[in-house]
């Protein structure tokens, strides 16, 4: 049902206030004049007398019309116009209103006169108090309302309250709509909301504009933000007026949990797999005594304490998890409450498997000594079943290179191989880009040149370093040897670090494969071991998404003792393998807003899919189609963080499974704060007005004009009591007899 405005049609009753001087008009000429002698004596005192009357009487008129006027105007509602009245003037204007809605807003910081609220709420307090001013201020005005995450889309279409006219019908609908605004899990920023609306705005000629932003304005969003700055002098050279308002309080202490990953070693079920949880700290104080609470599969297991975080750094702990059985699994990790509750949360999804595949290339001929490289590297990835590794190693010659699928092995291992064909090389190259780990052990077989020409290729190839030739190295005669092998900084080797190690001490190496010189210092290589005479024995460099690893030296007991008998060459090879091997576990990491995909066969399986979303479990079924990459199903986008599932039937009626995590950007927990002169120094030549939001709430004046109805009421009351006393004053009163 429409409502109609009346306040308006009340100013035609100011007319009303001349009807004391239109009654004294009329009783003025009802007057008749009539000779009498005896009144001679009251006219000549009348005339004495006259003007102080006359004045009496025109005051009483006055006060009269006041009267009348100040009852109009009461029921009128008129309000006095100051500065920021003036965005709400009488013209057309469009109002449009950006609310941040990131999880950053919901930091319950408190201080100053700012209340200890989430400054979301705040966010829509001030939302909910500019439209209430539409409705209360004349002319054509028009609003629109958008939050940030739904405008990351960069559609227009994407603010949640459409353009339309300022109406009592239409602003008590939108502020019903923003009283139910909650914040999301994202960290959208206002770059994408800003560029929706320039590119709204620049289509367009007309109404005068406010864009009000509505954000916490935390220094990530702001500083080197160049495209957001972009959109702001577009709107500014619009002619907009960009109204900043700061809904956020100084930055309070705020632990996240910024990561939860398995660190090395394999995902094989029965298998002990180590964690990282990494728990960073944003706030100007240490924290101290954090306690962590971990789950496994929504099962409580034993947590972890740190006892110090230093403030804005970030320290890493690890623990131990032992999956029974194979499938899909999922790790949480969770901080007490503090100012922002969504980033203390972390889940991790991983795929255990019954066994794990390695495939070992063995350069040796088909008839060579069985106790040769290809045997001491699998001893050590497989040990046996008193030390289960759930590695399966399989050893094959070079040219199974170009007719197995390498996908399916979690690394490559190639041992003093003499050389490889082209198909060989292409193969294990597509594997590395792809994120597979590949691993070189060089030897009597291997040859320098032909490595160069091949596989390093002037930097281009898979092999990290060009290579001069082998060189012997001469045993150390001094009465106090120093070992053999440096140990560098590097989470392969961290377990050998540290004081002299007598495990080290007794490897001997007699050669090894030199590196040419001035190549060791190439960009992206790192070395895990050196030699004593600091020459690199065991150097990494990233191939694509994958990780290539040279040992430049044998892996059998050929030019080096190491693998006779000393059991930190199966702790070293054990860590080189879940290290080499993690950018094929890496797998993608979604944020809340992402899409989820999951690949499937098309040969066995179904095209549907049940994802099932938290926290509520709701089912929601896509049916897969063909992609650029193969045949997958796809959820659109993602709303809240946590454990997903996806759940499919293949052919033969089996059922699948799989876990899929979703976690907020850990980026957006940092709350620091711009502060008024980096934002100036940021903004600089754009016109702007910066407000906090307690600045604008409904205790403090009004931003349309401050209401004039109460002290019309008290002016009211005031001449009504002046008029009566006037009106005593100015008329005859006999004297009671007795008196």
């Amino acid at each position: 049902m429409p409502t109609f405005d009346f306040q308006p049609l009340l100013w035609w009753g100011l007319p009303f206030a001349a009807a004391p001087v239109v009654i004294h008009l009329i009783n003025l000429l009802r007057h008749r004049r009539v000779k009498f002698a005896a009144l001679e004596f009251l006219l000549a005192s009348q005339r004495k007398y006259r003007t102080r009357v006359l004045l009496k009487e025109i005051l009483l008129l006055l006060l009269r019309t006041a009267v009348i006027a100040a009852i109009v105007l009461a029921l009128a509602q008129p309000r006095w116009k100051h500065a920021l009245g003036t965005l709400f003037g009488g013209g057309r204007t469009l109002h449009v209103l950006l609310v941040d809605d990131s999880y950053s807003m919901t930091d319950v910081s408190a201080a100053g006169r700012v209340a200890a609220a989430a400054a979301f709420d705040r966010a829509r307090s001030v939302a909910d108090r500019v439209l209430a001013e539409l409705a209360a201020t004349g002319g054509e005005q028009e609003f629109m309302v958008g939050t940030f995450s739904a405008l990351a889309s960069g559609t227009t279409g994407a603010f949640g309250i459409p353009r339309q006219a300022a109406t009592p019908g239409t602003v008590g609908a939108a502020r019903v709509d923003v009283a139910r605004l909650t914040a999301s899990a994202r960290s959208a920023g206002p770059r994408q909301a800003l560029a929706t609306t320039a590119d709204i705005l620049a289509a367009e000629s007309g109404p005068a504009t406010v864009v009000w932003l509505v954000s916490d304005f935390r220094a990530r969003d702001w500083l080197a933000a160049e495209e957001t700055v972009a959109s702001l002098r577009r709107l500014a050279a619009a002619g907009a007026d960009l109204r900043l308002v700061d809904c956020a309080a100084d930055a309070a202490p705020n632990l996240l949990v910024e990561r939860l990953a398995p660190a090395a070693g394999a995902a094989a079920a029965g298998v002990l797999l180590p964690w990282d949880v990494t728990v960073r700290n944003v706030g100007a104080e240490a924290a101290h005594d954090v306690q962590v609470e971990l789950r496994e599969d929504g099962a409580a297991r034993p947590g972890l304490r740190f006892a110090e975080i230093p403030p804005q750094s970030a320290v890493t702990r690890r623990f131990e998890t032992r999956f029974t059985r194979a499938g899909s699994h999922a790790v949480d990790a969770r901080l007490p409450g503090d100012a922002v509750a969504a980033d203390n949360l972390r889940t991790a999804a991983i795929d255990v498997a019954e066994r794990i595949d390695v495939l070992v290339i063995d350069g040796a001929p088909a008839n060579a000594d069985r106790a040769g490289d290809a045997f001491y590297v699998a001893a050590a990835l497989a040990p046996g079943s008193g030390a289960p590794t759930g590695l399966r190693p399989r050893v094959e010659p070079p040219r199974a290179l170009a007719t197995l699928d390498l996908a399916a092995f979690d690394a490559v291992w190639l041992l003093d191989v003499n050389r490889l064909d082209a198909p060989e090389i292409a193969a294990l190259e597509t594997y590395a880009r792809a994120g597979g780990g590949v691993v070189f052990f060089l030897g009597p077989r291997s040859d320098a040149e032909t490595v160069n020409r091949t596989l390093h290729r002037g930097g281009d190839g898979l092999f990290p370093v060009p290579l001069a030739g082998p060189v012997d190295l001469l045993p150390d005669t001094a009465v106090n040897p120093v070992p053999d092998l440096v140990v560098e900084q590097h989470p392969v080797v961290a377990v050998l670090a540290g004081q002299r190690n007598p495990l080290l001490d007794a490897v001997r190496v007699g050669r090894f494969m030199a590196v040419a010189r001035g190549h060791d210092a190439d960009a992206g290589l790192r070395r895990l071991l050196s030699l004593r005479t600091g020459m690199p024995l065991v150097v990494e460099r990233p191939y694509g998404a994958g990780m290539v690893v040279a040992v430049l030296t044998t892996a059998a007991p050929t030019w080096n003792n190491w693998a006779r008998g000393n059991p930190s060459w199966v702790v070293v090879l054990l860590e080189l393998e879940g290290h080499v091997a993690r950018g094929r576990h890496r797998g993608a990491a979604p944020i809340v807003g992402d899409p989820l995909v999951v690949e499937l066969d098309r040969t066995i399986d179904e095209p549907e899919v049940d994802f099932v979303v938290p926290p509520a479990g709701t089912i929601v079924r896509q049916t897969a189609a063909a992609t650029a990459d193969g045949f997958a199903a796809r959820l659109p986008a993602t709303a809240v963080p946590g454990g997903y599932s996806a759940r499919w039937r293949r052919l033969d009626g089996t059922e699948r499974e799989r876990t899929l995590a979703v976690n907020v950007d850990p980026e957006e927990g940092r709350l620091e704060r711009i502060g008024r002169p980096r934002l100036d120094a940021a903004l600089a030549g754009i016109p702007f007005r910066y407000d906090a939001a307690d600045a604008l709430q409904p205790a403090t004046v009004s931003t349309a004009g401050e209401p004039l109805v109460k002290p019309l009421l008290y002016g009211l009351l005031v001449a009504l009591v002046a008029e009566q006393l006037l009106a005593h004053a100015a008329s005859y009163h006999p004297r009671r007899r007795g008196a």
